[in-house]
Formats: C-alpha cells, structure tokens, sequence
C-alpha cells in the first residue's frame, strides 16, 4: 500500500469521571459513524483509553467527542499521540476480561498443540497442529475437539505413550462486536492474549463445521505482531519448568 494511502492513527488517553457513565459504548458508536477503526478500553487508573485508524480529519472528529464526552462524563484531560497504524478491521470494545487460557503442547498419536481459552466455566480447546504464531501471514489450522475442565490447565507431564508441557499460559480479553461465546457460536471471534510468548489481538474464523469444526487461528497485524518469526521453533520451552517437550519424553 503507498505510504499516501494508510491510514492515519492516534492513541488517546481520557482522564477524569469518565468510567461507569456510557463513555466507552458512546466512543464506540461515534467511532463507527466516522468510518474509524480501532479499539476503546477501561484501564485500571480509571482512565478510558482509545486507538483510533482512519481519515485524518474523521480523526480530528472523534478527538473534538474525547473532549466533550458524553452528557453525563467530566473530561478533564485528554492525552493524544500520533502512532502507527495496526491494521483493525473494525472498531470494537478491548479489554473485557473473559478469564485465562492455556497452550499445551502435547505429543500424542500426533504431535499439536492444544490452544484451550476459559469460557463460561469450562476451557473451549482447539487442536494446532503447527502451533500458534506471532506472524499474521501464519494462517493455522485449529481443530475445534471437546472442552476440558479448568484443573488441567496445570497438567504437565507424561500422558500414555506422550506427554504435554506448558508452552504458555495468561489471561485472555474478549474482542469485537459480538459478545461471548456468541461470537464462537457465530464462527469468528476476536480475542487478546497476554501470555509470556502470545501478546496482542488473535482471531479464530471458523471455515468447516460438523463434529469436530475446522478453524483458522490467526494473528492480528499490531505492535506485537512479528512478521516472519517461528515463534514454536524460537521459544521451545515450558514456561513452567523450563524443559522442552523432547527433554520431558526423553
């Protein structure tokens, strides 16, 4: 894409009585009407804090909302800088907090990885035969198989004939438009890791249904993206005891 065609983008922070009175929903809907991409987010010190891609001056539109906020807001400051563009596909709500997930990597009848996210109680689990990636252009193959309980999230060690380690482990925060597990439900659903090896926005799209439904685990283009990595073949170890998959078995 010619460097006159990309999208401009800004980060924003909004500080003041900005939380619990409709700021985050209303950026949303302003966002969309501007054609924007991007995300909004409640963070922690009680801030809201916006990406927001798109025209330059649709970009100036919703920095003029952040300032006046909606009717029952009292913006005190808003903090904007110039970033690099990400590449979002729409404008959506960050940082729901769904719970935990896992990957396992498990040598079985055949080797994979089982990529497992917490979901109303239970853990929804996709079998990676290639593993995960950090590359956007790394479309892999992820076989939806039956959900286990959250106390295997723990479990490594020799399994029958194999065994499984702990490749990584965090939290996890729901994405886009549609809510879960209605996006799964739905067949496309957005999600950010914050793992020790997978950070940043992932999506699943399913492209075959019936007994065991065939995904596509891919990497979302933003500041954690790593075009071109092998991050399988770079970070080998469990992130809980250090040894590698080979190390266990052998």
């Amino acid at each position: 894409m010619p460097a006159a065609d990309k999208p401009a983008a800004i980060r924003a922070v909004v500080g003041g009585a900005v939380q619990g009175v409709g700021f985050r929903d209303a950026t949303v809907r302003r966002a969309r009407d501007l054609g924007l991409t991007g995300w909004v987010r409640n963070d922690d010190d009680g801030s809201v804090r916006v990406h927001a891609e798109g025209e330059p001056a649709a970009l100036t539109e919703l920095e003029d909302f952040l300032r006046d906020g909606p009717s029952h807001a009292r913006v005190e400051r808003v903090d904007v800088e110039k970033v690099r563009a990400e590449g979002h596909e729409q404008f959506a709500t960050r940082g729901v907090a769904a719970g935990v997930f896992v990957v396992q990597e498990h040598q079985a009848t055949a080797h994979h990885f089982d990529l497992r996210l917490e979901v109303d109680g239970v853990m929804r689990s996709w079998a990676v035969p290639k593993g995960p990636s950090l590359d956007p252009a790394a479309k892999r193959l992820a076989v939806q198989v039956e959900d286990h309980d959250l106390a295997h999230n723990d479990f490594e060690g020799g399994l029958g004939n194999g065994g499984v380690i702990i490749w990584d482990r965090g939290t996890y925060e729901q994405g886009g438009r549609v809510p879960w597990p209605e996006a799964l439900d739905r067949g496309h659903a957005v999600f950010v890791l914050h793992g020790e090896k997978l950070r940043g926005g992932f999506a699943l799209q399913r492209t075959r249904p019936g007994a065991k439904p065939q995904w596509l685990l891919i990497k979302r283009r933003d500041d954690e993206a790593r075009p071109g990595s092998d991050l399988v073949a770079e970070r080998p170890e469990s992130v809980v005891s250090g040894r590698t998959l080979d190390e266990l078995l052998g």
